[in-house]
């Protein structure tokens, strides 16, 4: 019988200023709400980009592994929980994805927990000049399970060439501020980035081989018409699309922001497919097509 890896539990946490902290507390949540327990977590992967004071060592993995009380004790036979950071701004939630994957082939690894969120250098849960992201922490637990519903193969569409820095701190004015300040600046071509998504979408959309008016498109918001232009070129209906509803753009977390909605709102009840698209720094973007469970 074929396996497919599907999504166990999404969670978010919104109203802190801690990346770490925010990540923890959905990792927790997403524990408990797959009915699963800390020890049960075979891997974990965290995608934020934007840190608390700017920590470079060590891993954000490692600290909110240790914060959601992941693996905190070895025994003999036990084999312990791997972790690490994949950065890849927007589109790294779908990257962990396909590690995922990757990952949960061997007969060993039964669960693989993404988690995400960025936050401002200084861990101020307002808004700061200079900074459109949202902190919002982001928890999503992967599993296997038997059956054709499931994460298909991961699309991607890049612009050639070394990508532009988004995200920076000027050394020549940092002064002593320098592990609570950063700048992040958004590209201005939004058409190239909207050209991106609907190649790395149409791919997607194509491989699924689903009817379209049985699509719901889940995707970030790096400008605030991005989605309805995005599902307009690809034919999906405005009311099949999902969105990260943030105030402010929730970036590394906003995929599973959008799912969660649409999930809650009983979008993914009237359709067979999620169509999850991130777009962002590069410029690039990533989509992969999720065909959903059925009761």
């Amino acid at each position: 019988m074929s396996m497919g890896i599907v999504i166990s539990s999404v969670t978010t946490e919104i109203g802190g200023g801690s990346s770490i902290e925010q990540a923890a507390a959905a990792a927790r949540r997403a524990i408990a709400e797959a009915g699963s327990t800390p020890e049960q977590i075979d891997a974990l992967i965290n995608t934020g980009v934007y840190r608390d004071s700017n920590m470079v060592e060590p891993a954000m993995s490692a600290l909110i592994q240790q914060q959601a009380g992941i693996g905190l004790e070895y025994h003999s036979g036990e084999v312990p929980c791997l972790s690490f950071d994949l950065m890849n701004g927007a589109c790294g939630i779908l990257n962990a994805v396909q590690v995922s994957q990757a990952l949960l082939e061997a007969p060993t690894v039964h669960r693989v927990l993404l988690v995400s969120g960025d936050a401002h250098p200084s861990k101020s849960p307002l808004p700061q000049p200079g900074f459109p992201i949202k902190p919002v922490g982001a928890a999503m637990l992967l599993e296997k399970r038997p059956g054709a519903a499931g994460f298909g193969a991961l699309h991607i569409s890049a612009t050639d060439g070394r990508p532009a820095a988004e995200g920076f701190v000027r050394l020549s004015e940092m002064g002593t501020t320098g592990r609570s300040s950063i700048r992040v600046r958004r590209p201005a071509d939004i058409e190239t980035l909207l050209h991106h998504a609907i190649s790395a979408a149409s791919e997607a959309l194509e491989v699924a081989d689903a009817p379209l008016d049985r699509v719901v498109l889940i995707c970030g918001r790096p400008v605030a018409d991005f989605p309805d232009r995005l599902a307009q070129r690809l034919g999906i209906p405005p009311t099949a699309v999902s969105a990260d509803d943030t105030p402010g753009d929730a970036h590394t977390s906003a995929l599973p922001v959008a799912y969660l909605a649409a999930r809650d709102s009983g979008m993914l009840d009237r359709a067979d497919v999620a169509l999850f698209v991130a777009a962002g720094a590069g410029p690039s973007a990533a989509a992969i097509a999720y065909r959903l469970p059925k009761p």
